[in-house]
């Protein structure tokens, strides 16, 4: 029987699954805030240009003012917004659930016990997205990442292995390779690590990113492996069972990297494993962007970012277990000044977060 699916938030990470789904043949629904988004995908289709082509598909698309005009109820919901919308998003689309249904939260941060809190754990699935894409114009995508990369992770809260979690596994693979997991939680937390250090340093340095020399890039690491350590440290406190992001940088040298020489050595491990992830100009210049993080996407569109629910997550949560995070600390307080207009976004910024790298 065919399924009826919505996505809420049809951004960068909605609409590759909104886009590539509806590809495929499935009966999909794009819901957005954005109204000029919205109104261009209804005219135009939405556009998607990947690495591999150029293509326009017609999509259903709506308002969120149209939600409450629906009469057919969705069995899967594919929940892409923000961090910070997540609880009215899902206070608004939980009516149109059926009693079967259930969503998915292809977030950043840990947003699925906020959701299950509101349409049950039972109507709750994991899914981790590991694309790389972007709306810049409305009805217009980017995806950067290889259509041959793995895409998303999809598992049970309770890490259970279900027909439900393989059929969003089999469907996700019209955007690109995805698997099923019995460790959602590890998944999920070791895509924060990646957010807190890659998405907040590449938003408190701003467009100058691509144009950074090597002593910059050089200082840019070292900021971030200093971050994921005290990430790892705060998620191996929980319990959580983080998964390699690499052969060379396993969880537990994230957990013993204290010292300046720890450090460093992540540092040359990360920077060349990230070697063979650069698109070349030739690619950028076809695709119309270079890869930017979604913090890095919303400091140059002038909005809110979800540092609060990465890194000041990460902050908070050392606080109550007594485990010092002084790297994300930093990072929180950056962009609460940058909020304020205190301060620009830039490369500088990285000078003030040096004093707290390990030494």
């Amino acid at each position: 029987m065919a399924k009826n699916i919505a996505v809420v938030g049809a951004g960068a990470i909605g609409g590759a699954i909104g886009g590539y789904l509806t590809e495929k043949g499935l009966d999909v629904t794009l819901i957005d805030q954005w109204p000029a988004h919205v109104e261009a995908m209804k005219k135009k289709g939405l556009e998607i240009t990947d690495r591999d082509r150029k293509f326009t598909i017609t999509v259903k698309a709506l308002h969120l003012s149209e939600v409450s005009s629906l009469r057919e109820k969705f069995d899967i919901v594919f929940l892409s917004v923000k961090s910070y919308d997540t609880r009215w998003s899902t206070y608004l689309i939980e009516p149109m659930l059926k009693p079967t249904g259930f969503i998915l939260p292809a977030q950043n941060a840990l947003n699925d016990e906020l959701v299950a809190g509101i349409v049950g754990y039972n109507r709750t699935v994991g899914c981790v997205p590991t694309i790389s894409s972007g709306v810049y114009e409305p009805g217009r995508l980017i995806r950067t990442s290889p259509n041959s990369g793995k895409s998303f992770t999809v598992g049970e809260l309770n890490g259970r292995v279900t027909p439900r979690a393989k059929e969003v596994v089999e469907m996700l693979q019209a955007v690109g390779p995805s698997e099923i997991t019995t460790n959602i939680w590890g998944a999920r937390w070791t895509k924060l690590q990646v957010n807190c250090m890659s998405n907040s340093v590449a938003g408190l340095i701003g467009p100058e990113l691509q144009f950074l020399d090597d002593k910059q890039q050089d200082l840019a690491m070292l900021v971030r492996v200093s971050i994921a350590a005290e990430v790892v440290r705060v998620g191996q406190a929980l319990g959580i069972a983080f998964e390699p992001l690499s052969a060379d940088t396993q969880p537990g040298q994230f957990a013993s990297a204290t010292t300046r020489k720890t450090i460093e050595a992540l540092k040359d491990a990360m920077m060349s494993r990230d070697e063979g992830r650069q698109v070349s100009k030739e690619e950028v210049e076809r695709l119309g962007a270079p890869p930017r993080p979604s913090l890095l996407q919303d400091v140059m569109k002038g909005r809110r970012t979800e540092v609060e629910q990465l890194n000041g997550f990460i902050a908070q949560t050392g606080r109550q277990l007594g485990i010092p995070t002084p790297m994300n600390d930093a990072i929180v307080d950056v962009f609460a000044r940058m909020d304020t207009g205190e301060l620009k976004p830039g490369a500088s910024n990285l000078q003030r977060l040096k004093p707290f790298i390990p030494g």
